[in-house]
């Protein structure tokens, strides 16, 4: 019979799903484990931190060690950046590391030139094929880890969602099944780990939390499922939550971190002598967020030190939910982007923009994690109907998806104000001499044009279908991050920069209810 009961043990609270037998022989698992770094190494010096002072706490003692990361430990495609990673997780002893969709930002082929020297993190994922039907080199199925004479099966899941939010020109070459095909595949390398003699399975996922409670019910054999690319930070142990029940009845724990290194977890676990969970407490563990002397002097000896371009007094920082919210670094970067195109006005999608930097030296460095995704831009023209059409529909969208999915519009060039169901209010053009003239958001131009930047993602359609350019175009091959260090070194303030939001995204609360979809999906 199951149960939970909750029993305080120094500060701390250890879920009982089972009630423990006399003398029964048990196994301890402690698992250190993280997920969507997004390549950010600010943060990453607590996650080496946390690594280090796990493995100097659970050193001589009586119970297994893991470690292990769900996928996005990098992004974007700056190759030595992330083979720096790649290296601080093998410093780190990561044992395993699924295959996300930022790991394939830079294409299959440099996926595999990258792990192919890895030595101790193995990378894994069962749904993820090459169009012909094989794993990518170096990527398997699954892997066992022993320790202590006990085994362990790590089974990797892929993003259902790849060819969305991966530029389909970099992913052309692989394939992710659907969600049943995934839960049949996750389930025959499941039994095919049991047959060998491994009782104790551990699922890295990168499908999202609500995916993981879904597959969770669907499999039978499965214990632990390190999740990722829903970016929830999932604390304690709580029954119905992220303690759910496999097809079979037994105990599956679901685990999640957050995101962008802000955050580490710590697992204590204890199986019966058939790998049934009996007990497990769950520990969030928040990292410093300032620069580490550690990481920045691998940065400068692996990558080069980056130039500075600038010294910041003051900036706003993300907003909690970067999608549903105004950015002003955002802004700074759409600024960029219509001064280096000389257009009337310049979209960037809002999460694009996967860092806001720190007061303090700015160096390009610091940039290019702020948006590191490597789209091309594009110049081209829109009519004024298009461009509100755009804006209404994604910020309807934005407003009523759980997630925040697809998310707000940011311009510079253009002044709109929302209500919190994303329905818009209000929008104006600003010229380049700051005038501003009223735009009727009921009744837009049809033929009224304006010159518009805009990145490949943006034009692709996938999120923003009225976005897709429909007249002719004019592409650059470089991307936000070439367009802002350019934009800062030329500013005069460069050494005193005041980066504040300044009202050209407005959103007000409204009485009405929210209307609220169950569209959620993850980047």
């Amino acid at each position: 019979m199951f149960y939970c009961g909750m029993e305080q043990i120094n500060s701390r609270y250890i879920t009982y799903i089972k009630q423990p037998a006399a003398q029964e022989n048990t196994t301890k698992l402690k698992l250190f484990y993280s997920n969507d770094w997004h390549g950010q190494t600010d943060n990453l010096g607590g996650v080496l931190s946390g690594s280090l002072y796990f493995d100097s706490a659970t050193k001589g003692g009586n119970f297994d060690t893991l470690k292990l990361i769900a996928g996005d430990s990098w992004s974007g495609g700056n190759t030595k950046k992330n083979n720096l990673i790649l290296n601080l997780m093998n410093y780190m002893g990561i044992d395993a590391s699924t295959i996300g969709n930022h790991e394939l930002d830079n294409g299959s082929k440099n996926l595999k030139n990258a792990i192919k020297n890895s030595k101790n993190t193995k990378f894994i994922s069962s749904n993820l094929k090459t169009t012909q039907g094989h794993n990518i080199d170096g990527v398997a199925n699954s892997i066992i880890k022993e320790e202590n004479g006990n085994k362990y099966g790590i089974i990797g899941l892929s993003p259902l969602d790849l060819k969305t939010v991966v530029s389909i020109d970099k992913v052309s070459d692989v394939v992710v099944e659907d969600f049943e095909q995934t839960v049949k595949s996750a389930q025959n390398e499941i039994d095919k780990l049991k047959s060998q003699g491994v009782n104790k399975i551990i699922i890295l996922s990168h499908i999202g939390k609500d995916l993981d409670e879904k597959l969770a019910g669907q499999l039978d054999g499965v214990d632990i499922i390190v999740g990722g690319h829903s970016h929830d930070k999932i604390e304690g142990v709580k029954e119905s939550k992220n303690l759910v029940r496999s097809k079979s009845g037994e105990p599956v724990i679901i685990l999640q971190a957050g995101q962008n290194a802000e955050n580490y977890g710590i697992l204590n676990a204890e199986f019966d002598v058939n790998g049934i969970l009996k007990s497990v407490s769950n520990t969030i563990v928040e990292t410093s967020k300032k620069k580490n002397s550690v990481i920045e002097s691998i940065k400068d000896g692996e990558i080069g030190p980056s130039p500075k371009i600038g010294k910041i007094k003051e900036i706003d920082p993300m907003p909690e939910n970067r999608r549903i919210a105004p950015c002003a670094w955002t802004a700074q970067i759409a600024d960029s982007m219509k001064e280096a195109l000389g257009t009337d006005i310049a979209v960037i999608n809002s999460a694009n923009v996967r860092k806001v930097p720190q007061t303090g030296k700015l160096t390009e460095a610091d940039v290019e994690e702020s948006t590191p995704m490597k789209n091309e831009l594009i110049k081209t023209q829109m009519s004024e109907e298009q461009i509100v059409s755009a804006i209404k529909n994604a910020s309807e969208r934005t407003m009523s998806a759980v997630d925040g999915y697809p998310g707000l519009l940011q311009f510079s060039g253009i002044k709109y104000t929302i209500d919190s169901n994303g329905k818009l209010l209000s929008i104006s053009f600003l010229d380049r001499d700051g005038k501003e003239t009223i735009i009727d958001p009921n009744t837009p131009s049809k033929t009224k044009m304006y010159t518009i930047a805009l990145d490949s993602f943006v034009a692709n359609g996938k999120e923003y279908p009225e976005m897709v350019p429909k007249g002719q175009v004019e592409k650059f091959d470089y991307d936000k991050d070439i367009t802002l260090i350019n934009y800062i070194k030329n500013r005069q303030d460069k050494d005193n920069l005041v980066i504040k939001d300044d009202g050209r995204l407005r959103i007000v609360q409204t009485s009405e209810p929210r209307r609220q979809s169950s569209n959620t999906r993850n980047i």
